[in-house]
């Protein structure tokens, strides 16, 4: 997947960067996204679709979910918590 295109020189800068922001987000969101996008591919879409539905329900009622929302209200970065509070889904 393609989100942006730098010169070749700025190649370097742009990765660090986009590793940067990654980091800062729940590692169990990042997680369930990489599993989201490389199952369509190999189920039928209705399937694919339940499957995200069970992972946005399950990061909905997260402590990292509950800090991102309290920070967005108080206009401050969140502070993830990095453990992963909710479990991974069967097909994982």
């Amino acid at each position: 997947m393609v989100t942006r295109v730098v010169p070749d020189q700025n190649v370097l800068a742009a990765a660090t960067e986009t590793a940067q922001k990654l980091a800062e987000k729940p590692a169990d969101a990042l997680q369930a996204c990489k599993r989201l996008m490389r199952g369509p591919s190999r189920e039928q879409l209705n399937q694919a679709i339940t499957l995200e539905n069970q992972e946005f329900s399950l990061r909905l009622h997260s402590a990292d979910a509950k800090e991102g929302i309290a920070a967005f209200f108080q206009k401050r970065p969140p502070d993830f918590t990095r453990n992963h509070d909710a479990p991974a889904p069967e097909h994982a």
